[in-house]
């Protein structure tokens, strides 16, 4: 009896390490996954804390970019409409088309700055605002015309993508320097603007039905070189055709730029 009871004493005892033993094991385990989680989390924020600190940098970048478009754009326009203000002041008798035409000039140079500051107010843009943004320049800049119709079209994908403040600004300049080209010297009955995205690139494409040109002898009045450039800068691809039936630009801008 004793015996047996003593047995039975050392079977609990062992039992009881066994199980000691095993939630030990667990205890350590469980110590092991939480040390890397909290690890992972760790390595998560820092992540996102480069990113962020990237962001804020690229877009630092961006409105110094902004800055520079806006103080040699418009710079050079306000030397121009001074100059022109000089002269007219200097003959003391000015003619009303010259006026009309500064007049004209001045709401240009006023709808330039509009547009640069409301970019610089965002840090970035979706294409949806933009795409709405974009019409009621092209609506302002085909109002009081009949001839040609301006066209707009709009094609976003369902994740309505961001641009950033660099790219949106140069896709309104390119947009109105190839429809105000398309608008008065065409002689074209339809000018279409459509913007699009694919899963990489934003496509602008401008068509008019027109007389074309020929772009070795015009490309500097017709702001091409212009237009190449803004492309450029923001790793884009940037092409023309012309002919007797009509001129289409196609921009293809990487959204990841």
């Amino acid at each position: 009896m004793v015996v047996t009871n003593m047995l039975s004493n050392v079977l609990d005892w062992t039992y009881r390490l066994l199980q000691q033993y095993k939630s030990r094991e667990q205890l350590l385990t469980a110590y092991h996954l939480l040390q890397q989680s909290v690890f992972e989390a760790e390595r998560k924020q820092q992540a996102e804390q480069i990113k962020a600190l990237q962001l804020e940098k690229e877009l630092q970048i961006h409105r110094e970019r902004l800055g520079r478009d806006l103080h040699d754009g418009l710079g050079s326009q306000l030397t121009h409409l001074i100059s022109r203000l000089d002269i007219l002041v200097y003959l003391g008798n000015p003619d009303v088309n010259q006026l009309v035409r500064l007049c004209e000039f001045a709401r240009e140079m006023n709808q330039t700055l509009r547009e640069t500051i409301w970019l610089l107010d965002r840090g970035t843009v979706t294409l949806e605002t933009f795409g709405s943004r974009l019409h009621g320049i092209l609506l302002k800049i085909g109002e009081d015309r009949e001839v040609p119709e301006l066209r707009w079209q709009l094609r976003n994908s369902p994740d309505n993508p961001v641009l950033s403040p660099l790219i949106a600004l140069h896709l309104i300049r390119i947009t109105q320097e190839a429809t105000n080209n398309a608008l008065k010297y065409a002689i074209a009955t339809q000018v279409s603007v459509n913007l699009a995205v694919d899963k990489t690139n934003l496509l602008l494409t401008i068509t008019d039905n027109g007389q074309g040109f020929d772009a070795r002898t015009t490309s500097k009045g017709f702001g091409l070189t212009n237009m190449r450039k803004r492309t450029e800068e923001v790793k884009g691809n940037f092409n023309l055709q012309t002919s007797r039936s009509g001129t289409k630009i196609r921009v293809i801008i990487p959204l990841n730029t």
